[in-house]
Parts: structure tokens; sequence; C-alpha cells
């Protein structure tokens, strides 16, 4: 008996508000974070060109195939930035929180119904997950809806079209989302045998059951051999937790907030149902039906998980979003249980909480600030390589996303699984041919695939540029290559001794009005710089020395400062200068000097008889004229 209840009218406003706070949670921020390794790896398997490309290349994944299908065609419609793909996992984790109000209510009633949605909508594991270009969002909301089916299913003698056909179609496409989401159906099936009665009803349940069964039928085998190959030949991007007091943890974050006590309380409060009648409260534990399926829908999954993490890996945080519904129901039952006074009370205390804190986040890798430091400096046609784990599926999006589909590729670790013994031969091979390469790189530890640094020594290649981002106490390198050369261009000195050394250029771009140029540097340091030097790249008018465009900065846009500098060893720079709208005809020459902030008025002199500058303040790049 529910005291107070919400009234229909009432129920309706509620869900809107509840749907509407849950839409908020999930969209904010949801473009802020890169995609990480797994969130990569689905926009590889999902990338087609057709769906029935897509489903044989999950054949040979460890999933089954309907979210890749699903987001391959949501990309053709949303596009392919961070928040348009992940928008697919918000709108399914939005429908999760209307379902689950609906479930509520079947089993418990409408109020446990309202504040089941408001607890899910809250969830911060649940709002996580649906901010993720991934299929766990998705198997959550078939869970809800099956479930929800499942018991209109039972209800009554002549369950309708609708539900019937409903039914089947939701449990099938749960099993073609996630096998995990599987387990519900142990749930269910125990539910039936232990309190589903007339022997009609249990019969017509089952019926459905196998028509799922007959549904998933054809891809049982497909099934078989990603699990054989999953455990015998354990494939290099799982990355299960140990069975530790510290994964515990997590996962109690996760599940139950850092309120976990509270959650806990009326999770409990959850399994009884209470009545007031006549100032005397009574506890009752029947109907046993509905408690008995959400009980063991979240104790035997998570130990099924912890006993099963023991030899196979299987436990992760993510995995446990199957179990979060269940939660929500047996959290939103105990709060129904309570009085109004006590349950708006704490209502308000779970709203505070969870909008003022977070109980979990992926803790995703900036890939797209990692690329950017390459895409900032980036010459077209330079190959980028990629030494990351599995997180060059994610860096490959975005060099894609930044520097267009036609720049060239190379993943260390897929190029040294396919070539084995030959890797190393093969990647001489690859670089001896180009000027110029970069290289995505993890941390300061040598790579597990070799010296292959040594490679490109041998190549004549040097590391001209290391700007890296920091990312739990690693740097995520984005190094640059270039090949070598003895030539010198101009030298910079101060009063005593050459400081730098210009050993070439290149001028890319129209040198045309309202056009961008970029203007890239290849330096050495003489001897060791004792400041933080800056350049100023330029473009004067020839004939009368008026400025008309200049780029002042540290080299590399101060992400290689020359009191870093190794003398003798090639330092990479680059320069971008917007040519005015309104630039007149005439002769323009291109200059680049070299000076301290604090004494710019002495830059450091250039080695005038090597170049034609009207003053040994700067040396001259390039002549050009405007027609």
């Amino acid at each position: 008996m529910e005291l107070p209840t919400f009234n229909k009218n009432h129920s309706r406003l509620l869900l809107i508000g509840i749907l509407l706070l849950a839409a908020a949670l999930r969209i904010h921020d949801l473009g802020t974070r890169s995609l990480w390794e797994d969130e990569g790896w689905t926009l590889v398997l999902s990338k087609g060109p057709t769906i029935p490309a897509i489903v044989q290349r999950m054949a040979f994944d460890q999933h089954p195939p309907l979210y890749f299908v699903a987001i391959h065609l949501w990309r053709e419609v949303a596009g392919s930035t961070e928040f348009g793909l992940r928008m697919l996992s918000v709108l399914t984790g939005i429908i999760a929180v209307a379902g689950i109000y609906q479930l509520g209510k079947s089993m418990f009633g409408t109020t446990a119904g309202i504040l089941a949605a408001l607890f899910l909508a809250l969830s911060d594991h649940h709002i996580d997950l649906s901010q993720d270009v991934r299929h766990y969002a998705q198997m959550a909301t078939f869970i809800v809806l099956s479930c929800w089916f499942y018991f209109r299913l039972i209800k009554t003698d002549a369950p309708s079209r609708g539900t019937r056909i409903g039914y089947v179609l939701l449990s099938t496409a749960l099993l073609y989302s996630h096998y995990l989401g599987g387990f519900v159906f142990v749930c269910q099936i125990l539910h039936l045998c232990l309190f589903v009665r007339p022997f009609h009803r249990l019969r017509w349940a089952i019926f459905h059951l196998i028509a799922v069964g007959i549904a998933f039928a054809p891809w049982l085998p497909v099934m078989y051999r990603q699990n054989q190959v999953r455990w015998v030949t354990p494939l290099y991007y799982l990355n299960a937790l140990p069975n530790t007091y510290a994964t515990y943890l997590m996962v109690r974050d996760a599940l139950f907030g850092k309120q976990y006590a509270i959650t806990l309380f009326l999770l409990t409060l959850g399994l009884v149902w209470i009545c007031y009648q006549q100032g005397l409260t009574k506890l009752k534990f029947h109907p046993l039906g509905p408690t008995f399926f959400a009980v063991f829908w979240l104790v035997a999954y998570t130990g099924i998980t912890v006993y099963m993490n023991q030899e196979r890996q299987f436990l992760t945080v993510r995995n446990f979003l199957v179990v979060t519904p269940a939660i929500a129901l047996l959290v939103g039952h105990g709060l129904a249980n309570l009085q109004s006074n006590l349950r708006l009370f704490l209502v308000g205390v779970f709203i505070v909480m969870s909008l003022t804190t977070i109980d979990t986040r992926q803790l995703k890798p900036p890939w797209r600030e990692v690329t950017h430091n390459i895409t900032e400096f980036h010459n077209p046609g330079e190959p980028v390589l990629m030494d990351i784990w599995v997180g060059d599926f994610s860096v490959r999006y975005y060099v894609e996303q930044q520097m267009g589909q036609n720049t060239p590729w190379l993943s260390i670790r897929e190029t040294a699984d396919q070539y084995n013994t030959q890797f190393l031969p093969y990647l001489l091979t690859y670089v001896r041919d180009l000027d110029a390469f970069w290289l995505v790189y993890w941390g300061d530890e040598p790579s597990k695939y070799g010296d292959y640094f040594g490679i490109f020594e041998q190549a004549g290649f040097q590391r001209t540029a290391a700007p890296y981002v920091v990312h739990e106490g690693a740097k995520l390198y984005s190094y640059r290559y270039d090949r070598l050369t003895d030539d010198v261009f101009t030298t910079y000195h101060d009063d005593t001794q050459a400081v730098f050394a210009l050993r070439k250029f290149a001028v890319q771009g129209d040198l045309n009005p309202g056009e961008t140029i970029t203007a890239t540097l290849w330096w050495t340091a003489e001897v060791q710089p004792p400041l933080d030097y800056s350049v100023s790249v330029f473009v004067l008018n020839t004939a009368t020395g008026q400025l008309v465009a200049q780029h002042d900065g540290p080299p590399l846009d101060g992400k290689a400062q020359t009191s870093t500098w190794t003398p003798g060893h090639f330092q990479y720079d680059q320069h971008q200068l917007a040519l005015p709208d309104d630039l007149p005809p005439g002769s323009y020459t291109l200059g680049v000097k070299v000076y301290y902030y604090a004494a710019q008025n002495s830059p450091l002199q250039t080695d005038c008889s090597k170049q034609s500058a009207a003053s040994c303040d700067w040396a001259t790049l390039q002549q050009f004229t405007i027609n």
C-alpha cells in the first residue's frame, strides 16, 4: 500500500520533468571529452561501407552487431562530431529513464516508478555511459524495455498483440546489442517458474521466450566462435579489473554513489512492502515476485561476475550497468515505502548529492588535444605514425577529422602484428622515402615493439619537435621527425658568438591578398641558449619598409622554448601570417628575426654575407610580387 501516491496527472508532469533533467544531464559536456579507445574501435567496426560488411566484420569481434549497424546509420544523420556520435547513446539513455518508470509502475506501483526514474536520471554511472559511443546505454535500455514487456506479458491471460510482438522484438534487440543483457532472461525464466500462475500464462510466456531464442539462433554459431577466440586467444583490447578491494570500491561508488549508505538503506527497504494503517506500520513480503526478480537480478549478476573474474577477464565497471536498473527499482520502491515528509527529504538529499558530486566518470585520454598538437603544425602529405596501443583507434579518427581523410597514418601496433619479425625492416622501407613524419607516443618508456627509433636515425631522421599533453601523470607525445641536412641558410649571433642557425625553411600558401601563408623553419642551437628567445616572421613592403603582416612568438607557439634546446639538435618551428585583404600591388619581402622579449630593439644579428636583407637585424626568406 502506498501513502500518499501520485495521481495520473501528477505522474505525467513529474515524469516530463525527470526526462528533461535526464536529457540536460546527459547532454551537458557531451562533446568535452575526447573519444577513448573503445569509442574509436566502434567507429572502425561501424565504418561499413555497407551493413552486410559491418555484420561480417562483427563476426570477428566479440560483440553482436546491432549497435554498430545503428551507429553507422546514425552517422548519416547526425554527422561524425563527438557530440553528434554520442547523441545516439543520449537518446537511448533517456528512453531507459522513461522505460524504468513503466517497469517500476508494473512491479511496485506508480510512485516507485517515478522515483526509480529519478534515480536512474541522476545516476552518474548511467549518465557517463549515455555519453559513450558504445553499446552500453542501448543495452540498458533494451534490458528495461524487455523486462517491462515481460511483466505486461504475464499479468493478463490474453496480452495484446502489441505486447507480444513488442516483447519478442525488444528482447531480440537486447541479445543483438550486448550478450551481457541476456542475463535478464535468466531472471525472467526463474521468475516464470516460481511465480507465474495459472499454467496457461506460464506456457504463453515460455512460447514467447522460445520465439526470442529462434530469432537469435542464426547468430549463436558466431557467438560461440567469438567466445572461443576471446578466451583461447585473449584480444589485445581486453581491460578487465582484478578482484581487489580498490575495484570493489570503484564498483560501489558507480552503482550506489557517494551517498552509498543511504542508497543501500533504501535498497534494503525496497525488499519489503510497508503499509500505514490506523497509525500502525506493517511490513509485508507479499507480493514476493517483483522483489525477488529485482534482488536476483542484482545479486546473481554481481556474484557471477566476481566469481568468473577469478579465472577470466570479465569485470569492468561499465559492465555493471546491467544491474543499475535493478538498483533503481529497489531504491524507488524503498522510497515509495516511506511517508511523504521523510520521502521528500531523502529525495532532496539525493538530488543535491547527485548534482554536486561525481560518483564515477571514465578518464578518457585527451586524444583530440594530442592530435591537435600535430594538426597545428602539420604539412600536407606528412604521415602520422602511432605507438599508443589501442589509442590509435581514436587518433586515426581525429587525424581524419582534423587533417582530412587522405592524411596517411600508420599504426605501429598493427604493423608489428602484421609483419612480426620483419617489422623493423618494413618500417625502415616505409620511412626511407619520406621527408618528414609524426609519431604519437605514450610515455617515456621504450617501445614494446623494438628499437625503431634507431631505424629512424638510420634512415637519416632526427626528432625535431616533441609537444605533449599530460594524462594521468603520463606524457602523450606528438613527436615530429625531419631528415637532417648540413645546409645553413643563415646564422643569428649575439655580441660574441653564433647562437642559432637557420638550416632551411619552406613557405606554403598563396602569396595573394586575403590568404594565409605558413613559414616553416628548421633551427639548430649553436650553443646552449641562455634565454627563451622569440621569433618574428613578417612581411614588409619592399619599397617603403611598411610592415603589412607579422607573427611573433616563441618557437612552435611556445611548445619548444629555446632554453631547452640541445646544441646541434634540429628544432622544428612554424608561423602563420594572414595577408591583408586590401594588400596593394607591389614588391614584398618575407623576413625573420630572433629577439629576446625584454630587448626587442636589440635582436640577434644575422650573417649579412649570406642574405640580402637591408638590415642585419633580420634575414630575408623570400621576395614576392603582388600584381
